[in-house]
């Protein structure tokens, strides 16, 4: 009865420790952001729409 209460104090203890470690100092990403698609220039000069369109589509 000893050792499962001794392994329950071990599982406690290193699930607090992890957990203060989590909130004290969490590990930062390596990931980017990337906003590719906020700098791309907008063509405003778009191509006619085809001669074969059908507005009743």
């Amino acid at each position: 009865m000893r050792a499962i209460y001794v392994f329950l104090l071990a599982l406690s203890l290193a699930t607090g420790a992890f957990w203060a470690t989590m909130l004290i100092s969490p590990p930062k990403t390596r990931a980017a952001p990337t906003a590719l698609a906020d700098t791309w220039v907008v063509k405003t000069d778009q191509p006619p729409i085809a001669d074969d369109y059908d507005p009743e589509f």
